[in-house]
């Protein structure tokens, strides 16, 4: 059997990567200002495609932009922070804080 995907991953900061499945887990983040680590990520299963018609069959989450920075004179975007899923994914922050819950 053989399997595609990728996976969806945000750091503590909330820059937005994606990596191929069968790539390393990254544990910081990928821009080069930035050492947050990797707090969240939710794996996306293309194999049998990502519709069914229309619907969205894969398990991609469609991300909430948090913050957009953008070139005052061309508009174009600088950078953009996500917020974290907080009931979908696996998300490092909302196991500890369950973790801490139960304590």
């Amino acid at each position: 059997m053989s399997y595609e995907g990728y996976v969806q991953y945000l750091c503590k900061a909330g820059h937005y990567q994606e990596r191929d499945c069968m790539q390393d887990t990254p544990t910081k983040c990928c821009r080069g200002d930035c050492y947050e680590p990797i707090v969240w990520w939710n794996g996306v299963d293309i194999t049998n495609g990502s519709y069914e018609g229309r619907k969205r069959i894969d398990g991609y989450i469609k991300l909430k932009e948090k913050t957009r920075r953008e070139c005052g004179e061309c508009n174009s975007v600088l950078e953009i922070t996500y917020e974290i899923p907080r009931k979908k994914g696996y998300s490092v922050i909302e196991e500890m804080r369950k973790e801490l819950e139960n304590a």
